[in-house]
C-alpha cells in the first residue's frame, strides 16, 4: 500500500511482516516519518542547478551578459557549457557568433557542439557560422548520431540564400550513400530539408531529394520531406513534381505525410491539383488529414459542384458525440465561408449552398443530432450568402440555447449582414451580453461598420437612424464603465478609424483617454495601458496634459521594469510630444523578481490538466525553461487556471486556454521571458506559451494537435502531455478546464 502511494520508501510493510504486526506497525509509523520529512520533495523533479548555471539564466533573464556567459563556453562541466550556449540563443545577440564559432571548432561533447550549432541557427544566416558546421562536418570527429539533428538544422538556418547549392552537396551526399549512413544522419538530413522548406528555399535538386527519402522507412524523415514541400510558395516548382507529392499522399504508413502533402498540393493552382484534393477528400479517413484536405481546398482558384458534395458530406457527417468529426465540419465550413468571401461560388452554386444550409435553422428543427456548435456555424456562411428579416431574427435564435459557441457564431454571422435592424440587434446586444460575450459583440459591430465604409446606401441608414453615433459613443466609453482587458483592448483597436473618432469626436475621445491613464495607471493593468498608449500615439492630441500624464506612465513603468509598457508610452510620448529625445531622462530599470531556487528545484515532475474528459498528464520541461515552469506553477497554485475556456482552437493545429476572460485577450499582468530550447514541436501533445511576441509570454498556454515545426525556436515548449493524449482531439471551442494543479 505505501508502495503505491510512496514509492520513494521501498518500503511495503503488508509484504515483509504479514504475521508480526507489532513490527507492521513501527514499520508503517517510520515509513510515514520518512515521508513528511521529506513533504516539501517527495514528488519533486530533483532538478539542481550549480552556481555556474544559475549565473548563466539569471544574465538570460535579464537579457545581457554576452561576455560573461561565453566564458562558460569551455566549462568542463557539460552542463555549464550547454546551458552557457542555450542563453546566447535565447539572447540572440549575434556579437556572440565568434565565441560560439570558436568554441565549436574545438567541441568534442555532443550534448554542448548540438547546443553552440543550435544557438548559431536561432541567429540566422551568416557564411562565417555556415562554413564552421561544415568544416566540422569533414573534421576527424564529425559530428554523432546524437547531434546530427542540430548539426543540419544549424546548417539550413545559417546557409545564406545564395549558398544553397553548397548544402545541397551535403545533403546530396548523405541521401545518394543512405545505405552506408546512419539513420540518425538520414533524420538530419530530412530536418534540414524541412527547414530550408521553412525559408522557401526548396530548388529542383532539394525537391528530388525529398523524394528520395520519400521511400525511406522512418516516417518521420517522410513527413519531414513532406511538410518541406508544403512550406514551399513557388507552385510552379511544386506543379512539376506532382508526382513526388502523391507520393506522399498515398503514404499509408504516415498520416503527417498526407496532411502535408495535401497542403502543398493547396499551393498548386491548377486542375489536376484539384481532383487530385478532391479524390483524397472522398476516400480519406483520418480526420487530421481530412482537415489539411479541405484547408487546401479552400485555396483552389474556383468552388464546383464536387468541392460542395465533400464539404457537405463532412458537415453531415458531425455528430453530438464525436469531437473530431466536428473538428472536420468546422473545418470544412470554414472553407465554404472563405470561398464564398472570396467570390469563388458562382450564382447557381449559391442557391444550392443556401438551399442546403437553411436546413439549419433552428425553428427547421433539422439535423438536432449534430452539434449545436457546428450547426450555428452553418449561420455564417449562409448569413453571408445574404438574409432576409425573418431569416436574420431565425438565425438570433441560437442565442436561446446558451451554448457560448453558438452565441459566439451568431453574433459573427449577424455581423456579416449589411442591414439596420441587423445594427440595431448587435448594439442592443451589448447591453445584455455578459462582459466575456460583449467583445464578440463588438467584433461583429466592427464588421459591419467596415462594411457599411464601403456602402455608401447602408451607412447613410445607420447614419440616420443614429446608430453609428451611439456605436461611436459606445467605443470611446466602454473602457470607463469595465476593466475588462478584452473590452478594453478591442475598443482602443476600433476607435483609431478616422470614421469612427471623427473631428467632432476628437475631443471627447481625448477627455475619456485622459481619464484612463489615470484609472489603469498600476502594473496589473499592464495590457490596458498598452492598449490605450497605442490609441493616444494613433490620436495624437496637443493637450499638454497629455505629456505630463504619458511622462508619469513612462516613469513607472522604468520603476516597474515593465519593458514592454515603457517602449510604448515612449512611442506615445513621441507621438504627442515629436521633439528630439523626449524621455532622454529615463533609463528603465530592469528590476526583476529575485529567481526562487528553492522553488524551482523543488518543483513537481508533472502538472495535472483535469477535464471533463478526463485527466491529461502534463509534463513539466524545467531544465530548458525553469522560469516558465516556475510561473504556470505560480498561477496553478492560485487557481489561475479553474474554469478557463478553451478559447481558441484551429482543427489540427493548436488547442489553447489560460485566459481567464475567455476571449484571448487576458493574462496575469505581467510578461516573463520566452525560453528556448533544441526540444521542437514535431509531435502531437507539445505545451507550449501563447504570446504576441518575443518575451510576451503570461498565462496562456496551447497543446499541438500535430507536428507544428514552423513553431519551433519562436514559442517555448514548457511541457509535453505524457499521459491522456487521446483527449487532445476530444476538446471543442469552449470547453472548460476544470483546472490544473501539481501532481501529488
Amino acid at each position: 500500500m505505501l508502495r503505491e502511494y510512496y514509492p520513494d520508501t521501498g518500503i511495503h510493510c503488508g509484504e515483509l511482516f504479514p504475521q508480526d504486526k507489532l513490527m507492521k506497525y513501527f514499520l508503517i509509523l517510520l515509513s510515514l516519518a520518512f515521508v513528511l520529512s521529506h513533504s516539501s520533495d517527495a514528488f519533486a523533479q530533483r532538478i539542481r542547478f550549480s552556481e555556474e548555471e544559475r549565473t548563466i539564466i539569471r544574465l538570460q533573464d535579464d537579457r545581457h551578459g554576452i561576455d560573461t556567459i561565453a566564458r562558460y563556453l569551455d566549462s568542463k562541466n557539460e552542463k555549464v557549457a550547454w546551458r552557457a550556449a542555450i542563453a546566447l540563443a535565447n539572447i540572440r545577440d549575434t556579437s556572440a557568433r565568434s565565441d560560439l564559432i570558436n568554441q565549436l571548432a574545438k567541441e568534442r561533447r555532443p550534448s554542448v557542439f548540438a547546443a553552440i550549432a543550435f544557438a548559431l541557427g536561432v541567429m540566422g544566416p551568416d557564411l562565417r557560422s555556415f562554413e564552421a558546421l561544415l568544416q566540422t562536418n569533414k573534421s576527424p570527429t564529425p559530428p554523432t548520431d546524437h547531434s546530427y539533428d542540430e548539426f543540419f538544422i544549424a546548417c539550413a538556418r545559417t546557409m545564406p540564400k545564395e549558398n544553397v547549392n553548397d548544402l545541397g552537396f551535403i545533403l546530396g551526399l548523405a541521401a545518394d550513400q543512405s545505405k552506408t549512413k546512419s539513420h540518425a544522419r538520414i533524420v538530419g538530413v530530412s530536418n534540414a530539408l524541412l527547414e530550408l522548406g521553412l525559408r522557401k528555399l526548396l530548388n529542383d535538386q532539394l525537391v528530388s531529394y525529398c523524394g528520395a527519402l520519400g521511400s525511406d522507412d522512418d516516417p518521420i524523415v517522410r513527413w519531414h520531406c513532406a511538410y518541406a514541400l508544403a512550406r514551399t510558395e513557388d507552385s510552379s516548382l511544386l506543379s512539376k513534381n506532382l508526382d513526388i507529392i502523391r507520393g506522399f499522399l498515398n503514404d499509408v504508413g504516415s498520416p503527417e505525410a498526407r496532411m502535408f502533402a495535401a497542403t502543398a498540393l493547396g499551393r498548386i493552382h491548377n486542375d489536376e491539383a484539384g481532383k487530385m484534393l478532391i479524390t483524397a477528400a472522398r476516400s480519406e479517413t483520418e480526420w487530421r488529414v481530412r482537415v489539411n484536405i479541405f484547408n487546401a481546398i479552400a485555396k483552389l482558384p474556383r468552388f464546383s459542384s464536387a468541392i460542395h458534395e465533400v464539404l457537405k458530406k463532412a458537415v453531415l457527417e458531425s455528430s453530438k458525440d464525436s469531437a473530431t468529426s466536428n473538428h472536420v465540419a468546422r473545418a470544412a465550413l470554414d472553407v465554404l465561408d472563405q470561398m464564398i468571401a472570396a467570390g469563388k461560388v458562382s450564382a447557381p452554386d449559391s442557391i444550392s449552398i443556401r438551399e442546403w444550409l437553411v436546413e439549419y435553422l433552428p425553428d427547421h428543427q433539422l439535423h438536432e443530432d449534430q452539434s449545436i456548435r457546428v450547426r450555428s456555424q452553418c449561420m455564417i456562411p449562409l448569413a453571408r450568402l445574404g438574409v432576409d428579416d425573418n431569416t436574420l431574427k431565425e438565425i438570433c435564435s441560437y442565442v436561446s440555447y446558451q451554448d457560448r459557441t453558438a452565441e459566439i457564431n451568431v453574433w459573427k454571422a449577424v455581423g456579416l449582414v449589411p442591414d439596420t435592424l441587423a445594427f440595431y440587434r448587435l448594439i442592443a446586444r451589448i447591453f445584455t451580453s455578459s462582459e466575456n460575450n460583449v467583445a464578440y459583440v463588438l467584433d461583429g459591430l466592427h464588421s459591419l461598420w467596415d462594411i457599411a465604409k464601403k456602402d455608401t446606401i447602408f451607412r447613410n441608414q445607420i447614419e440616420d437612424l443614429h446608430y453609428a453615433s451611439m456605436f461611436r459613443h459606445m467605443l470611446i466609453r466602454f473602457p470607463s464603465l469595465t476593466d475588462n482587458p478584452s473590452i478594453v483592448s478591442t475598443t482602443m483597436e476600433y476607435i483609431k478609424d478616422p470614421t469612427i473618432v471623427t473631428d467632432s469626436l476628437r475631443g471627447e475621445a481625448a477627455e475619456y483617454l485622459l481619464q484612463y491613464l489615470d484609472k489603469y495607471a498600476y502594473p496589473k493593468y499592464h495590457d490596458h495601458l498598452i492598449s490605450i498608449l497605442s490609441t493616444i500615439a494613433w490620436l495624437k492630441p496637443t493637450n499638454d496634459t497629455f505629456r505630463l500624464k504619458i511622462d508619469n506612465i513612462l516613469s513607472k513603468a522604468a520603476e516597474w521594469g515593465d519593458k514592454i509598457l515603457f517602449d510604448s508610452a515612449g512611442a506615445a510620448l513621441t507621438a504627442v510630444y515629436p521633439q528630439p529625445n523626449a524621455h532622454i531622462g529615463y533609463v528603465i530599470r530592469l528590476v526583476r523578481e529575485p529567481i526562487d531556487w528553492k522553488k524551482i528545484e523543488s518543483l513537481p515532475d508533472t502538472m495535472l490538466i483535469e477535464t471533463q474528459y478526463g485527466v491529461m498528464y502534463l509534463k513539466l520541461d524545467t531544465y530548458n525553461t525553469p522560469l516558465t515552469a516556475l510561473n504556470m506553477y505560480k498561477l496553478a497554485k492560485l487557481n489561475w487556471f479553474a474554469n478557463n475556456y478553451i478559447h481558441r482552437i484551429v482543427p489540427n493545429f493548436v488547442i489553447q486556454s489560460g485566459d481567464n476572460m475567455g476571449t484571448g485577450d487576458g493574462g496575469p499582468g505581467y510578461a516573463i521571458r520566452t525560453e528556448i530550447a533544441p526540444s521542437r514541436y514535431d509531435s502531437t501533445g507539445v505545451v507550449g506559451m501563447a504570446s504576441s511576441g518575443k518575451d510576451t509570454e503570461g498565462s496562456q498556454w496551447f497543446i499541438t494537435h500535430c507536428p507544428t515545426p514552423h513553431l519551433n525556436t519562436r514559442y517555448t515548449i514548457w511541457g509535453t502531455i505524457v499521459k491522456g493524449e487521446e483527449l487532445i482531439e476530444k476538446y471543442q471551442l469552449n470547453d472548460q478546464i476544470e483546472n490544473i494543479v501539481p501532481y501529488k
